[in-house]
């Protein structure tokens, strides 16, 4: 019989990886002529009517679908798209259609009144000398008219009226292609955020899969340990181990209960953390498909992996659209210094205007010409503007250089970790080897009455460790795996 003394709480504090944070759990891939014997390991139960099956790819499918940070960066991708239609606008002539009304008591008028009597008269002259007197006068009447502004009347005034831009000292084309150049930021950002929740699934499906495989660990020690007891306990009726044995092994049983229940909510957190990456109701019970598994492969070399990130990330290919931005920033503020020229034109219809009776009469007529103005003096605006926007553009050079810097870094720290994880995985394949052969050992010179209880379980914690260890290098290697699939770009 072989004995599993669990130890998996002590499994679970050995170094590496977190356990929270561990890749896909399953049953270890033992190969070759040296491998132990297969050891057999719990089935989980079948999934319930409302469970829900992931693979991996189910996962990643689903967390992409239904992310709110993924949708948000949709969303300003959409924002981006809007502000670039608003952009061009300024690149196409303005046509507005306008009318109103306007009731007023301040319309001119022409009044012609009494006429105005003048007194005058018609000298009298003879053939010779001066003009006689005036034999009467007359009365010459001159007619009496008025300009007012109290009539009261109403004013309609429709217009159509066209305005373009020629020349805006270069703001209109710097805007759009800024515009544009946000867009693509967007859509890049959008790339890295969907690379991110990639890899956060890729985690907690990993996982899952490694306390769920855990737990199968603890059931089956406790298993194996009562089958131990049993056969303990008929040595012990036959005289050939002592009560001290039988204490020891009863001792061992009672402590795995905590550890099961330790497993156990360990796994629940596991799937928690999941279903809120791919943003599923948390009482779903979520079933999972896939095991760890682990298959030699050949990897690229360094400088191999850090030009693919130089070439695939997206967080370089933001800090590019951005520079080239705050270039076009750096123009539009230049145009601040710059005068501007447009043309325009318009033609008017209006009734209401003129005086009576021509009031009742629609007026019609253009208007069209060119306009200039020529900035002479803006309080220094202009090259504040430009101060600041040529700030921005360094602060986005030397972000840049600095980036790269760090993706360089952080390529070879994924790349050192993944050579090293594959070591681990070896060395970790060699111990369970060794400790599986010291079991059976300890477990038949047991039976033969050679070594002691304690003996027997010291082995077998040696190998529930090594099986543990095992499966946390194998998690351990497939999380490096896809930290370096993050650091080199090539989720996206």
């Amino acid at each position: 019989m072989k004995i599993r003394a669990v130890v998996l709480f002590l499994a679970f504090l050995l170094p590496g990886v977190p356990w929270a944070q561990q890749a896909e759990p399953a049953t270890p891939p033992w190969s070759g002529a040296t491998a132990p014997t297969e050891q057999p390991r719990l089935e989980a139960g079948s999934a319930g009517p409302q469970a829900l099956s992931l693979t991996l790819d189910d996962a990643v499918k689903l967390g992409l679908e239904n992310s709110p940070q993924v949708k948000m960066a949709e969303a300003n991708v959409n924002y981006a798209k809007g502000k670039l239609t608003s952009a061009g606008a300024n690149l196409w002539p303005r046509v507005t259609a306008s009318a109103s009304y306007v009731r007023s008591n301040t319309l001119p008028t022409f009044t012609i009144g009494e006429p105005m009597m003048i007194p005058t008269s018609f000298p009298m002259g003879g053939p010779s000398g001066p003009p006689l007197a005036p034999d009467h006068l007359h009365l010459w009447g001159f007619p009496s008219f008025e300009m007012t502004s109290d009539r009261t009347g109403d004013i309609y005034i429709a217009k159509l009226e066209a305005t373009y831009p020629i020349f805006t000292g270069f703001r209109v084309e710097n805007g759009y292609k800024a515009s544009r150049l946000q867009l693509d930021s967007s859509k890049s950002d959008l790339a890295q955020q969907r690379e991110n929740l990639v890899y956060q699934i890729k985690q907690a499906f990993y996982s899952v899969l490694l306390t769920q495989e855990m737990v199968k660990v603890v059931d089956l020690s406790y298993k194996t340990m009562e089958d131990h007891y049993k056969q303990v306990l008929a040595l012990y009726a036959e005289g050939y181990v002592s009560s001290l044995d039988v204490a020891q092994i009863e001792a061992r049983l009672s402590s795995i209960k905590p550890q099961q229940i330790q497993a156990k909510n360990g796994l629940r957190m596991a799937k928690l953390g999941l279903a809120t990456l791919v943003n599923v109701d948390p009482a779903q019970d979520i079933q999972m498909v896939g095991q760890l598994e682990y298959a030699e492969e050949e990897l690229p070399s360094l400088d191999q992996a850090v030009k693919e990130a130089m070439n695939n990330r997206p967080e370089l290919k933001t800090l590019s659209f951005r520079k080239d931005q705050t270039k076009a920033l750096v123009r539009i503020a230049q145009g601040g210094f710059l005068p501007t020229i447009a043309l325009f034109a318009n033609y008017q219809w209006n009734q209401g205007q003129d005086m009576p009776p021509n009031d009742k009469v629609w007026r019609d007529g253009y208007q069209a010409g060119a306009s200039a103005s020529i900035p002479i003096f803006d309080g220094f605006a202009a090259i504040g503007e430009t101060q600041a926007a040529k700030a921005q553009y360094q602060q986005v050079i030397w972000g840049e250089q600095a980036f790269k810097a760090g993706i360089q870094a952080e390529v070879t720290s994924s790349y050192l970790q993944l050579l090293t994880s594959r070591e681990q995985v070896d060395a970790e394949k060699v111990s369970v080897v060794a400790a599986q052969k010291n079991f059976d050992a300890a477990e038949k010179r047991y039976r033969e009455g050679y070594v002691n209880q304690l003996d027997v379980l010291d082995a077998e914690t040696n190998l529930t460790a090594a099986q543990a260890g095992y499966l946390r290098a194998i998690s351990a290697y497939l999380i490096a795996r896809a930290a370096l699939d993050k650091a080199t770009g090539k989720e996206v």
